[in-house]
């Protein structure tokens, strides 16, 4: 069951094999913890998906009270009431003889937007990083978006199992830091917490946010910083933060083992949302 342009639907043959998003790529979403039936940093959500509409020229036809209808009628179908993950997606539509194929239709088409909820998946204790040959682009429009272009991600992660890994260190063409396959990257350095600028390709993630916004926790300021190929085996502690895990220490190769306390009381710091 999903939620598709205001109706509950089956997901099987729910959208057209014209969809821009399935054809080209044409879509942006969202990824949101749902907590005993809220989704969390709902609002930020919100407004970073409005971002990649605007980047991208995509529509979306639903204001933030229909759009958060629809969540409460698809979790009550789902009987989602502890842990859940909830996809928001908005492709550039296509079907009835409009968008389908072509960089850019002659006639555009209305866009699709698409809720999905799925089971949490059980949130690991730590994470084991590893490199990976993929280059993140600094200052690239799909680095600061999340669209439904994830290939280099897909890769990336691959290759960091292919390792005996779980996730993925990107670098960017400058050869610094920028992000994990599906994640920010924190590590601490003395008592400074950093992460790479959004500039240095690494996405604004919701969590990043968040731990900025923050400022400092347990006397850890919290900063970004440009991040070079060393950061990480120099590391005291490293962190890889995104909306379904929140903070999850990791290790990278020889570095000291993953700081699980240290992850803990800076997830534990995170607001935590009881409506939307």
């Amino acid at each position: 069951m999903i939620w598709l342009n205001g109706q509950l639907r089956d997901a099987d043959n729910a959208l057209s094999t014209q969809d821009r998003g399935l054809l080209l790529g044409e879509s942006v979403f969202e990824t949101l913890l749902v907590s005993k039936g809220v989704p969390q940093f709902w609002q930020a959500h919100l407004a970073r998906l409005a971002a990649a509409c605007d980047a991208f020229d995509l529509d979306n036809p639903y204001r933030a009270d229909a759009l958060r209808a629809g969540v409460v009628a698809l979790l009550a179908a789902h009987e989602a009431t502890e842990r859940a993950v909830l996809r928001l997606t908005i492709t550039g539509g296509g079907g009835a003889g409009k968008g389908g194929r072509g960089l850019v239709p002659h006639e555009k088409s209305q866009a699709n937007v698409i809720l999905q909820v799925s089971p949490a998946p059980p949130r690991p204790a730590a994470l084991r990083l590893a490199d990976c040959a993929v280059t993140r682009f600094a200052g690239g429009a799909s680095s600061a978006h999340k669209t439904g272009a994830y290939l280099d991600n897909i890769m990336a992660r691959k290759q960091a199992l292919a390792a005996g890994a779980d996730e993925a260190v990107m670098m960017n063409q400058y050869g610094r830091i920028a992000c994990a396959a599906a994640g920010n990257i924190f590590i601490a350095r003395g008592n400074r917490l950093l992460t790479p600028p959004v500039s240095e390709g690494a996405l604004p993630g919701i969590i990043r946010g968040a731990l900025l916004a923050l400022g400092a926790v347990a006397g850890i300021k919290i900063d970004e910083a440009l991040l070079d190929e060393n950061a990480l085996e120099q590391a005291e502690a490293i962190f890889v933060t995104n909306s379904v895990n929140g903070v999850i220490a990791a290790a990278y190769e020889a570095t000291s083992p993953a700081q699980k306390k240290q992850g803990h009381v800076l997830n534990e710091a995170l607001p935590k949302f009881v409506n939307f």
